[in-house]
């Protein structure tokens, strides 16, 4: 029969590191209950009578611990005592009454017809078998709450395993959602180019590749340095300047040093950038202003609102999936908001050491 606790610590039954316990318990047993019952009179005893009389007492309290933990543990499957309690007491009465008894009054009795101690009567036999039947249930208590907790931290080991896993699938397919995003975009810009015959056409597929092969090797990453997805930043503007010329203009306020310190999930940056040029006029006379700048542990990222009069088309991809892939991988989801006339959209970040949660 499989058990409830498969991780056994090795040489104990149980699983439970009980040795120091048993190894302490049992002598201490054997030695204790037949003088709290009355059993012996050292009078009547060699020292060598002793010694034998206690080391039979210490191997009746260990096969009696034993035996009662192995057939607990061979049995314990079916009991399910959390939502059926009475099973667990009528396993604990019936290996009390079919086992414990039955042993320990024949070994009791067994010492007392072979030592004719003139203190080992019936009376001082059954006081000594009651006080190892309480030891018993007190032991055995002892030990279905170190399963219990065993168990409960298995479980919780098991649910937060499940729910990794659950995470980590709803961001892949966040993410799955991301480079068909982007591509889409620039698939669309460059059939307007090539409609159009601009000789930037060219320049526009070759821009286009080399950032293709950036995003493909951050792309697949949990999360990136802010100087990477700064540096995959300037690769798509390469992209949105061939199509746009002076159209656009970003600003990075952002310190040289703190660019290693802090992380954020990939292909933000590129993201909010083509959003703006989706849904933003700008010319060359009148560029649209893009300013990144660092706060503290975020990164906001603000333009002009200046919205095209038709509506431009979208895949349905967009701010709530970057919002909900920084929840997964930092925990914080992205905020955005209208403020004097700008869109400005917020970033927390996670340092590099692990040693933030932006709140």
């Amino acid at each position: 029969m499989a058990s409830r606790y498969p991780d056994r610590v090795a040489g104990s039954p149980s699983g439970v590191e009980d040795g120091i316990a048993r190894l302490v318990l049992t002598p201490l047993v054997g030695v204790t209950v037949p003088n709290l019952a009355g059993m012996i009179d050292h009078s009547s005893h060699s020292a060598a009578g002793l010694l034998g009389a206690y080391l039979w007492f210490i191997a009746v309290a260990f096969v009696t611990w034993e035996g009662n933990l192995r057939l607990y543990l061979r049995f314990q499957d079916r009991t399910a005592w959390l939502n059926q309690p009475w099973h667990r007491v009528r396993l604990l009465v019936g290996l009390i009454l079919l086992f414990t008894i039955p042993l320990t009054v024949s070994a009791l009795w067994g010492w007392a017809a072979i030592s004719n101690d003139p203190n080992a009567n019936w009376r001082s036999i059954g006081t000594a078998v009651l006080a190892i039947v309480a030891a018993v249930t007190f032991i055995t208590h002892v030990y279905e709450t170190l399963f219990l907790v065993r168990e409960w931290e298995g479980d919780r080991r098991r649910s937060e395993h499940l729910q990794r896993l659950n995470l980590e699938a709803e961001l892949l397919a966040l993410k799955s959602e991301v480079s068909p995003h982007t591509l889409f975009n620039n698939l669309n810009a460059l059939s307007h180019l090539v409609e159009q015959r601009n000789p930037r056409a060219s320049a526009f597929v070759g821009a286009l590749a080399g950032s293709y092969r950036s995003l493909l090797r951050s792309g697949s990453k949990r999360l990136v340095p802010l100087a990477d997805e700064l540096a995959l930043l300037e690769q798509f503007l390469s992209l949105v300047t061939i199509r746009y010329a002076n159209g656009l203009s970003v600003t990075v306020h952002v310190d040289a040093q703190a660019v290693q310190r802090w992380q954020l999930p990939p292909v933000v940056l590129p993201e909010l950038l083509e959003n703006a040029v989706k849904h933003n006029e700008f010319s060359a006379d009148n560029p649209l202003q893009i300013e990144i700048r660092l706060e503290g542990d975020r990164l906001t990222v603000s333009h002009d609102k200046r919205p095209r009069p038709a509506g431009a088309s979208s895949t349905g991809v967009g701010l709530e999936n970057l919002a909900q892939r920084f929840r997964l991988t930092i925990g914080v989801a992205a905020r955005w908001a209208d403020s004097g006339g700008r869109f400005i959209v917020t970033l927390p970040l996670l340092a590099a050491d692990g040693s933030n949660i932006a709140q």
